[in-house]
């Protein structure tokens, strides 16, 4: 069944956190890969204990203390000004290979697109725009709206709320396959773009779809007639 709405996550799925490499190297120097695979191995998990704790808090907070704690286990010191301004580059972030690409495509076959965010609303429109994408958007969907992070229900039901239509109708993707299994959990489907990864299933939840990257999207949502998702809620 072809998607009322494809609703895509935003980082690492549409936009390169590896774009944040010059403001470390600039704020930690030589410390920079280390602090940076620090960061991006706390962030997400993070935002999983801020929700499941029920103490939600911005994303660019969770982004700031995550990278002083990174810069800390690596011996460097970043004073909280400092890391402030380095999590304001998650505004600024270049979209990855094939991106403008695939949802051109995308729009050209006549798709209705949102992003889906674990970012501020203020974050995610700066983010979309600045890289030239704003018009293939109908709805720019953030986690602060509901305050709580993904996987929790009162973020996937934001697309079917902004799309208007059934949860089974809309379609997540995402490179993240505790992603993918969230949105299939609380009804959605779900396309995880591999880019060359191994699948390894969350819950025993696997995608309805799956496509190289974004630019092989189109073809795969041709191509493939997706199952029905586990309804859960």
């Amino acid at each position: 069944m072809r998607p009322t709405g494809i609703a895509f996550d935003a980082f690492g799925t549409l936009f390169d956190l590896h774009g944040l490499g010059p403001r470390l190297e600039s704020a930690v120097g030589g410390h920079r890969d280390e602090v940076l695979a620090g960061f991006t191995a706390r962030l997400v998990p993070w935002t999983w204990h801020a929700t499941a704790a029920r103490r939600y808090r911005p994303l660019p907070e969770v982004a700031a203390l995550a990278l002083r704690s990174a810069a800390a286990e690596s011996g460097v010191e970043l004073s909280a000004d400092e890391a402030e301004g380095l999590a304001k580059g998650l505004t600024e972030l270049p979209p990855l290979p094939g991106v403008a690409e695939g949802l051109e495509e995308l729009d050209r076959d006549g798709h209705r697109m949102a992003v889906l965010s674990n970012g501020t609303g203020d974050g995610v429109r700066a983010l979309v725009e600045g890289s030239g994408l704003g018009e293939r958007f109908e709805h720019l969907l953030a986690a602060d709206e509901v305050g709580a992070f993904k996987p929790a229900p009162e973020v996937y039901a934001m697309a079917a709320q902004a799309f208007d239509c059934p949860a089974a109708e809309v379609l997540l993707v995402s490179a993240h396959a505790w992603d993918v299994a969230g949105a299939r959990q609380h009804g959605l489907r779900g396309a995880w773009l591999h880019r060359g990864a191994t699948l390894a299933p969350v819950l025993g939840e696997e995608p309805d779809l799956v496509a190289a990257d974004v630019s092989d999207l189109p073809r795969a949502l041709r191509e493939a007639a997706p199952r029905r998702p586990s309804a859960r809620s």
